[in-house]
């Protein structure tokens, strides 16, 4: 068993001068634990560079604090306060569900009946279930009454129960929507119980039960409601769910699942009239407010159910026809949320400390809150004094990707991938927080993780512990860190080389646009900036288009859609991002067919690719391949001799080999590898100054947009676009991009000292780009009309070792 007993996490990322920060601690065990702020400057262990680096910071927070447990309570559902309208004494309960998981093994996290509509607890109330041996079950206080009949997981469901107090009967409904040629038939289940409910004073449930009432328990006041707990958490969908306080019909059950709307008129198309109006209680329709955490409730008394944990909206519904694919075209047609025992929007702890940070003396940079007890356990919530727009304090920036960090915040797949050996080659290493989270999948997962039901995650917070964003943490895919402790590599070599740098989020950057950047010289990216909001990429566009500068210094950037929810406003900017895998890209699940836009936004998900925004338009080169074994080097180009950008390599000779070291993989190219192709959007005038063509192993391959059928030949020892080229081009009134186009190419530059070729290539470029005043001009006759195919697809430095006649690797 993984024991991490120190865990927390802040209310921001990003943090100004003057504002303050909250910290949220987990001490499970330790009776106390010491804080300290500190400049975090190198994340990575390997004895092969300088090591983990920090600087102790002077604050007000510094000190011994008591410990005390905190807990996530992970799972979505909806509820409704208490209510007079709830405690019925007879009803009638219908919706419909499409189960992901009805039926759970015993070992599994969470196992026990699922709550579909209930207010029910501790034997006390009524609900509808799916019980543990996955059929169909009605609950009056202590009695269970089922059909006995298993519920078929992805497939839609219409259930149903009435209870006629009076005369004690009860009828219980389950009908499938398809029924197959030797599918048995399933009669409606039909009883007596003399029994009055015996009501509880606990909130209705959507997709839960509450299990009990705990106000004094401090770990349910991480609840919600506080001090209420829910159990029995759903997977799966539902669909108009409905409460009436008599025994229906069958015929006016059938009448019901058209819902209620108020006002009496044949043109409105309005709900039930006369007696059936006068029984509802709740008729919830979810396909209203799908971009926020509200369940409209279109009954008489308005019993609005707040959504817990982000559960998926914009899904498809029992009544979707396949026409319509966008959610904002045909609500009616969504009316279905999909909810998860494993969900989770925010972790509802109770803040430990807090920092105001000093107005001066503490400069724009990467900063933790290191928390230690004296039997060495050890953690780190990470954080980034951002200098208020308009109050830069230097020429350069560096744009942290924490819309990346979040995707993958808590991933899995080290521990849940059944082919994670043959993605990498390798067995993979696994770190402590792979193996706490794989027991605590309270902690959620990430954008590249499934639910526990198999279903893809396409919602990630930050407001719960991101044990992934964390200093001394290696990811099993490169066994070396891997993005926020890859990007300190960065961090080192500025502090190193002695630049001055402000630094700033994804979501500063798409919160306030263009004014976020627009002082800055140069704005230097991390080593795998692959999540972006669509502000974020119009900024940057904008940026270089007036002259602004862009050191692209990784791979993989630009690639997925990204928003943020606009339902946690209030709490903050950035709280939770969304990301809906569709028809192409490298994907570890894929959205159904209707549900590939995004709920918050209401904007198509995917990738920007396929929303015409190509790559290789934000800095000249896209993706290629990827590969996990081993990294290798670049080596330099004839277009790296034009004066356009001889001066990149000043004091590099043309032979010598670029980044043949490294801490990632053993060299500068490496793990996930951009080119430029103009065909698809990089500059006709891109120059390809360095390329690593040739020199990759089978483990990398050509990602599976850039090619329409399975065939031999795509692995890096046989196709000439499973490479790496740095590139450099111009934009207009005097700025530039200079594109390193490796994931590992960051990893290089504190080999030696930071006295290496490729610190000397990345000093070069940002001495050059951070200088005031325009870039110098190209000669005159760079000046020329080009087409987007007026170039050689296949010279000798992008051809194959095969090809020019090189031997392969043993």
């Amino acid at each position: 068993m993984s024991y991490m007993r120190l865990t927390g996490y802040a209310d921001k990322f990003g943090v100004h001068p003057g504002d303050t920060i909250k910290f949220y601690v987990n001490c499970n065990g330790p009776a106390e634990y010491k804080v300290e702020i500190v400049q975090i400057i190198n994340g990575d262990t390997n004895p092969r560079g300088p090591g983990y680096i920090d600087k102790p910071i002077e604050a007000s927070v510094n000190g011994t604090y008591k410990g005390r447990a905190q807990i996530i309570h992970g799972g979505s559902y909806g509820y409704v306060p208490d209510a007079k309208a709830f405690h019925v004494e007879s009803f009638t309960l219908q919706c419909w569900i499409w189960p992901t998981a009805p039926k759970t093994h015993p070992r599994y996290w969470k196992h026990g009946a699922q709550g579909l509509v209930t207010k029910w607890s501790e034997d006390c109330g009524y609900g509808l279930f799916i019980n543990e041996d996955g059929c169909l079950e009605l609950r009056i206080n202590e009695h269970r009454i089922t059909t006995g009949v298993p519920v078929r997981d992805h497939a839609w469901h219409f259930c149903a129960a009435t209870f006629d107090a009076a005369t004690g009967d009860i009828v219980l409904y389950h009908e499938p929507q398809v029924v197959y040629a030797l599918d048995p038939e399933i009669a409606p289940v039909e009883t007596n119980l003399k029994v009055a409910i015996a009501h509880a004073p606990v909130p209705a449930a959507l997709a839960a039960y509450v299990e009990k009432l705990a106000p004094e328990d401090p770990l349910a006041r991480s609840s919600k409601p506080a001090g209420v707990v829910f159990a029995g958490k759903y997977n799966g969908k539902i669909d108009s769910p409905r409460i009436c306080n008599r025994a229906l019909s069958r015929a006016e059950i059938e009448m019901m699942k058209a819902g209620a709307q108020p006002g009496l008129t044949e043109r409105r198309n309005s709900g039930p009239t006369g007696k059936l109006s006068e029984c509802i209680v709740a008729a919830w329709n979810f396909s209203s407010g799908i971009d926020t955490l509200v369940c409209k409730d279109e009954g008489p008394y308005r019993f609005d159910a707040i959504l817990v944990n982000c559960p998926n909206r914009g899904m498809t519904g029992y009544n979707w026809s396949g026409q319509n694919f966008d959610w904002k075209h045909a609500p009616q047609e969504y009316g279905a949320i999909s909810f998860h025992d494993d969900d989770v929007d925010d972790a509802r702890w109770f803040s430990d400390f807090e920092w105001t940070v000093p107005e001066t003396g503490v400069k724009s940079r990467f900063y933790g809150a290191k928390l230690t007890t004296a039997d060495g356990d050890e953690d780190f919530i990470p954080f980034w004094v951002v200098p208020r727009v308009g109050q830069e304090t230097a020429k350069i920036a560096v744009m942290v990707p924490t819309i990346s960090y979040m995707a993958y915040a808590n991933e899995h797949v080290a521990c849940n991938a059944g082919g994670a050996e043959l993605f990498v080659y390798r067995v993979p290493i696994m770190q402590e927080q792979n193996m706490f989270l794989s027991e605590h999948r309270e902690y959620g997962g990430s954008i590249y993780d499934t639910h526990t039901d198999g279903t893809g995650i396409s919602i990630s917070s930050r407001l719960r512990p991101i044990l992934s964003i964390r200093p001394k943490y290696d990811h099993f895919l490169a066994q070396a860190p891997w993005q926020y402790p890859a990007d300190l590599h960065l961090i080192y070599w500025l502090e190193t080389m002695g630049y001055d740098y402000d630094v700033f989020t994804d979501e500063d950057i798409t919160y306030d646009g263009l004014a976020r950047i627009e002082n800055y010289n140069v704005i230097i990216t991390g080593s795998h900036p692959e999540h972006n909001s669509g502000a974020q990429l119009d900024a940057l566009h904008n940026y270089t288009q007036r002259g602004g500068r862009l050191m692209y210094m990784g791979a993989d950037a630009w690639y997925w859609v990204h928003s943020y929810h606009p339902g946690y406003a209030e709490k903050g900017r950035g709280i939770v991002t969304e990301m809906r895998r569709c028809e192409s890209g490298i994907r570890t699940w894929r959205a159904d067919p209707g549900e590939y836009y995004h709920q918050g936004t209401g904007e198509l998900g995917g990738m920007w690719r396929f929303r015409g925004r190509y790559l290789h338009s934000v800095a000249g080169v896209g993706m290629s391949s990827e590969g996990f074994d081993v990294s290798s080097y670049f080596s330099r180009t004839p277009d790296s001799l034009d004066e356009r950008v001889a001066w990149a390599f000043e004091g590099i000779g043309y032979d010598e080999k670029l980044g043949n070291f490294g801490l990632v993989g053993g060299g500068a190219a490496g793990l996930e590898l951009d080119i430029v192709d103009t065909m698809l959007g990089s500059p006709p005038h891109t120059l390809a100054v360095a390329t690593s063509a040739g020199r990759h192993t089978e483990a990398y391959l050509l990602v599976m947009e850039d090619f329409g059928f399975n065939q031999q030949g795509l692995d890096g020892t046989t196709h000439p676009r499973v490479r790496g080229d740095i590139a450099f081009h111009e934009t207009p009134n005097g700025g530039g991009c200079f594109a390193f186009s490796s994931i590992a190419f960051c990893g290089s530059l504190p080999w030696n000292n930071c006295d290496n070729n490729i610190s000397r290539l990345v000093k070069n470029v940002l001495d050059r780009f951070s200088m005031d005043g325009p870039l110098p001009a190209p000669p005159a006759s760079a000046i020329k009309h080009r087409g987007r195919a007026d170039y050689d697809p296949s010279p000798i430095e992008h051809q194959s070792r095969k090809a020019r006649g090189e031997p392969l690797p043993a």
